[in-house]
């Protein structure tokens, strides 16, 4: 996978090591998600679970951790909407 940040890989790699380590593989991959809606949302779906569980404060507002997961997945869905390219 490309075009991810490193900070936003190493988070995508602790998420599904978590929730996926079945999608592990795509950390090395240049597999394209805008090719591959399934695997988009598969990946948005491991960090969301992660937002869930880790990232929110007591009245749901997103703690640090919680702000760079929405940014995560925010980034994975522009690679889903554009091509790839994270524009």
């Amino acid at each position: 996978m490309t075009k991810l940040r490193k900070d936003q890989t190493d988070l995508l790699s602790t998420c599904l090591r978590k929730y996926r380590p079945d999608l592990l593989w795509v950390i090395n991959s240049d597999v394209q998600i805008a090719n591959n809606e399934m695997l988009g949302n598969a990946l948005r779906e491991a960090v969301g679970n992660e937002l869930i569980k880790q990232g929110l404060e007591e009245n749901d507002q997103p703690n640090k951790y919680g702000l760079a997961l929405e940014d995560l997945i925010d980034a994975l869905g522009r690679r889903m909407w554009s091509g790839g390219e994270g524009k």
